[in-house]
């Protein structure tokens, strides 16, 4: 008679599924739902169980990693509640379109096998209605071979372009029922390939006509926001600026184009839209924002291509249209061509095409482009080195004095662009990028989810931190210190919410009133003591630093420790108000 070790449970069955599509990782915030696939994964050992103390913080981890590594991450979601309190970070992770594989655990589906109350208040008919709106793709089997098949689609649809979540919703019941034999499903059998899956590209006709208006152009301009996402895309992007004689303009939704390079002109940008008599915008997030200048006084903008300009999108949001993303589409009757396909293919064959053309301006464009040109190094040698206060420029470059010694990434703080203009950024993936949906809450997760990436090599994770961001996820510290991931938390500390205390001002100003700009905006009264906070779960927590000439000393320090230890250290440095 066999013991009750040797019988296999539908969770064991879908474990062992995760496992062989590749998930190396799980984070998950625990609940009754989920105790079969829990209990599952613990015995089974992988993927590797992480344990997060919010929803948002398992979301956001595997938001960060797939932006470190291009893989998708498994999240797990305790029901209704836990979906509903992961949704915020699955916002931003659908909007900045990385792959992740979120399961939640529903049900049981039939009725009888429910608890009374609680079953009944968490158990939904749709629960993934929840999310629809900002998820690639959702199922909820009611079979174990449907939940294997379901797992199955479910990561080809995630690491489909484009990329975005999927959810799977498993319910409790089959979780725990014995399985019945091995599921009667492809995917199970030795030795099954999973499908491979093609690439949507742009034909040659579309590239052409828009590399012959770019190589007659008199003064071209490449934009980019997220095509920095893939190496080839980041690659062609470079060498298409440099056969073009063109400057280029990083949006900064993540690293796009080497600050380094003598055609960044992200500085620029506005003025050079505006000049510009034909521009390239590649894997933009919304053309108004790429194209425009936002009147933040009157909710307005001002759409800059001077009249006759000739503007081409490459993008592929228009295949994953969902509500959130409506706004993307907007400006579509502005622009002369959208090519629809992925950057990460079609860019490349556009700079083979354009590398074949006679492009006659290209060298005094070059030129006139290294003449002007200003990098990082230039940045930081203008800074004063007075002591005293400190503002977010002088933040970012000691940061990045700090750290430069060996390899690192940014993974989260653009300190209103003074990363970018202060640290050297011209590695592929050197620098993150921003959340995608705006929602606060993302740098600290998404940071693990890039120490976790790294967690085996010699790379230092950089988290340059703003405060109010941090307070929403701060208990993210405990798994950082649980996992020892090397991570150096940078806390941006200007006691507010910075950017509502611009609108605030903005709204006074405007209505000729001596609004007092604090009242619910500052985070002071008490002071938040971040380095305690740290302390209290396990992380080194360094300061309050008030001084500039403090910073040097003791940034080096505690990258030093997340370097040599491969451990967590915070350091809290308190920051001027204003943006320089």
């Amino acid at each position: 008679m066999s013991s009750t070790s040797d019988v296999r449970y539908g969770s064991d069955v879908m474990v062992d599924v995760l496992a062989r599509l590749g998930i190396e990782h799980l984070a998950i915030n625990p609940g009754a739902t989920l105790r079969g696939l829990h209990e599952s994964l613990v015995r089974a050992g992988k993927p590797e169980l992480l344990l997060t103390l919010h929803e948002n913080v398992a979301v956001g981890m595997a938001h960060g990693y797939a932006k470190a590594t291009g893989r998708p991450m498994g999240v797990a979601l305790h029901n209704l509640v836990g979906l509903q309190t992961g949704s915020m970070a699955l916002f931003n992770a659908f909007l900045d379109l990385v792959p992740m594989l979120v399961v939640g655990g529903s049900g049981p589906a039939d009725a009888a096998r429910r608890r009374p109350w609680i079953d009944w208040i968490h158990a939904s008919r749709d629960q993934a209605a929840q999310v629809r709106a900002y998820t690639k793709w959702d199922d909820q089997p009611a079979s174990l071979d449907a939940a294997v098949h379901s797992l199955a689609r479910a990561h080809a649809v995630t690491t489909a372009y484009p990329q975005a979540p999927v959810y799977v919703a498993l319910d409790a019941g089959l979780q725990e029922d014995v399985a019945a034999g091995e599921p009667r499903n492809p995917l199970w059998s030795p030795g099954t390939a999973l499908a491979r899956q093609s690439t949507p590209t742009v034909a040659d006709a579309d590239l052409l006509p828009v590399a012959e208006a770019l190589a007659a152009a008199e003064r071209p301009l490449l934009l980019a926001d997220t095509a920095g996402r893939s190496e080839a895309a980041y690659r062609a992007l470079a060498a298409l600026a440099e056969r073009l004689g063109a400057g280029v303009v990083d949006l900064g939704a993540r690293h796009n184009f080497a600050n380094t390079h003598w055609a960044d002109r992200t500085q620029h940008h506005h003025a050079d839209v505006a000049e510009a008599d034909v521009i390239l915008a590649v894997d933009v997030r919304d053309p108004y924002f790429a194209l425009g200048r936002t009147d933040v006084a009157n909710r307005d903008f001002a759409w800059l291509p001077r009249p006759g300009a000739r503007v081409f999108v490459l993008s592929g949001a228009a295949l994953i249209e969902r509500a959130p993303l409506d706004r993307a589409a907007a400006a579509w009757d502005r622009v002369e061509a959208v090519l629809t396909g992925d950057a990460a293919v079609a860019l490349p064959r556009l700079a083979e095409i354009v590398a074949e053309l006679p492009v006659p301006g290209a060298a005094a464009r070059t030129a006139a482009l290294r003449a002007t040109a200003s990098g990082p190094a230039v940045f930081r040698e203008r800074l004063s080195r007075a002591p005293g206060g400190f503002g977010p420029a002088r933040l970012a470059a000691e940061t990045f004095e700090a750290v430069r010694g060996g390899p690192w990434q940014l993974a989260f703080g653009a300190l209103y662009g003074n990363s970018r203009r202060a640290f050297d950024m011209d590695e592929f993936n050197c620098y993150l990028g921003i959340s995608g949906g705006g929602g606060l809450g993302y740098g600290v997760p998404a940071a693990l989810g890039a120490a976790l990436a790294h967690r085996h090599d010699d790379t230092l994770v950089v988290d340059i931190q703003p405060d109010g961001d941090f307070l929403y996820t701060a208990q993210a510290l405990w798994t950082a210190a649980h996992e020892r991931l090397p991570l150096l938390v940078v806390m941006a500390n200007n006691r507010t919410y910075n950017q509502d205390r611009m609108h605030q001002s903005e709204i006074g100003h405007q209505r000729g009133r001596d609004t007092d700009v604090a009242a619910g905006i500052d985070i002071t009264g008490p002071d938040v003591d971040f380095a305690t906070l740290a302390r209290s779960q396990g992380v080194e927590g360094i300061g309050p630093v008030t001084d500039a000439a403090e910073l040097p000393a003791t940034l080096a320090r505690a990258a030093r420790i997340v370097r040599e230890e491969r451990r967590p250290v915070l350091v809290d440095a308190v920051m001027n108000r204003d943006r320089s």
